[in-house]
């Protein structure tokens, strides 16, 4: 049994760095006036073969369907997704990113490419050291969310993006 202050200091952490990484990722909500939500539901539609149902957006974003439903919309209302009705299942929709929401992402990925500090200062590591962390990272969040949820996260890609 883990003993309750290392759980404590664990938690601790990984919520200090959470809300690094937010005041960071905020600077780009302002330059591109998209919620730090709004920009992940683009870069999960970017990563997803441009299709998701907001059920599958609410499962890879980790958010409450409500939540999707009310990120969608100003999303829409910026020509950056299309919401359609599924021809196979008419009660359900489809989010499809337009070509704007995939211009948008790319600027707001190069803009984080370009931010040395992003998502915090890591230049005091080694590349195994950030290797290992990530390692430690992806086996928690594998036990509590799963295979195919972690495939997802190693896999994601945005098509057509220059990574070098």
């Amino acid at each position: 049994m883990v003993d309750i202050l290392l759980k404590q200091q664990t938690v601790l952490v990984i919520r200090a760095l959470y809300f690094c990484m937010e005041k960071r990722w905020s600077e780009l909500e302002k330059r591109f006036n998209l919620s730090t939500a709004q920009q992940h539901i683009l870069f999960l539609l970017a990563t997803n073969e441009s299709v998701l149902s907001p059920t599958k957006l609410s499962e890879l974003g980790c958010w409450h369907i409500s939540t999707v439903t009310r990120l969608l919309k100003p999303l829409q209302e910026k020509g950056f997704i299309q919401l359609t009705v599924n021809k196979d299942k008419p009660r359900y929709k489809q989010v499809t990113i337009t070509v704007n929401g995939k211009q948008t992402l790319n600027q707001i990925m190069d803009a984080v490419r370009d931010m040395e500090q992003f998502p915090f200062n890591l230049t005091h590591l080694s590349e195994g050291e950030l290797k290992g962390f990530l390692d430690y990272g992806q086996r928690i969040l594998g036990v509590q969310k799963g295979d195919q949820f972690m495939k997802m996260l190693q896999e994601a890609r945005v098509e057509n993006y220059d990574y070098a």
